[in-house]
């Protein structure tokens, strides 16, 4: 669907950033496809793709992502700059390892958005303030997260905070906007920093429930692509070695 644009981000070498874009074209035309390419400045050089751009920021390229609160602040503005002048409705955000199983993927995202009526969707979103969550605890200890929630919410209680699996997402171009172009003013993990910036903002926020066992954060579903699909995945995460074939 043309009112979709994807944003991608990968690390790979070219050869497997080619054969991610050929994957892609069962989904949408690759024209519609941006990369947001984390990898070294030799290998962005060699990328044949024209939509891209290189996110060469510590923020992103963490060692520890959760303890160093990696971010992805510089992939959505990087991702920003190209979709201003994009003429679509929705935003998908994608991991190189999170894959797409479903042909009219986009579809289905489209209305689950629509029938919940939400303004961003994504896997294992969670309320977690006030509970023993590791990710609020850690941040908790920093006492200017809550101020700076406080700072910038627009909602009555202004201590939610909210967590959201970093692989996959989808948005309506108006939240996206708002969060690409929200300052990181303190460091925040990108699962809280993305769907509480969100919900802070006034856009409602939710989880895409069934899907969320088709996504995780360890192994690899690379040899049960075909009998995930016939279950009913959408899409899956972790594959990571698909690419090196």
């Amino acid at each position: 669907m043309s009112e979709v644009r994807t944003v991608l981000l990968t690390h790979q070498e070219p050869e497997c950033v080619d054969r991610m874009v050929r994957y892609w074209d069962r989904i949408t035309n690759r024209s519609k496809v941006f990369l947001a390419f984390g990898g070294s400045k030799q290998h962005f050089a060699s990328l044949s793709h024209p939509h891209r751009a290189l996110i060469d920021s510590p923020r992103l390229k963490t060692r520890d992502h959760q303890r160093d609160k990696q971010s992805y602040a510089p992939v959505f503005q990087a991702a920003w700059d190209w979709l201003k002048s994009q003429d679509c409705r929705y935003v998908h955000f994608i991991e190189y390892d999170h894959v797409p199983l479903a042909e009219d993927f986009y579809r289905r995202m489209i209305c689950f958005v629509e029938q919940e009526k939400c303004d961003v969707a994504g896997f294992h979103v969670a309320r977690i303030d006030g509970s023993s969550n590791a990710h609020y605890l850690y941040h908790l200890a920093d006492p200017s997260f809550l101020r700076f929630w406080e700072k910038i919410s627009v909602r009555p209680d202004k201590h939610v905070v909210l967590t959201m699996f970093g692989s996959g997402s989808f948005w309506r171009k108006e939240a996206f906007e708002a969060v690409a172009n929200s300052p990181e003013e303190i460091r925040i993990y990108l699962e809280l920093f993305q769907p509480t910036v969100a919900h802070h903002l006034g856009f409602r926020v939710r989880n895409f429930r069934e899907q969320n066992r088709y996504v995780r954060n360890v192994g690899d579903f690379k040899d049960q692509l075909d009998s995930l699909r016939r279950e009913g995945a959408w899409s899956v995460h972790p594959v990571k070695t698909l690419w090196n074939l």
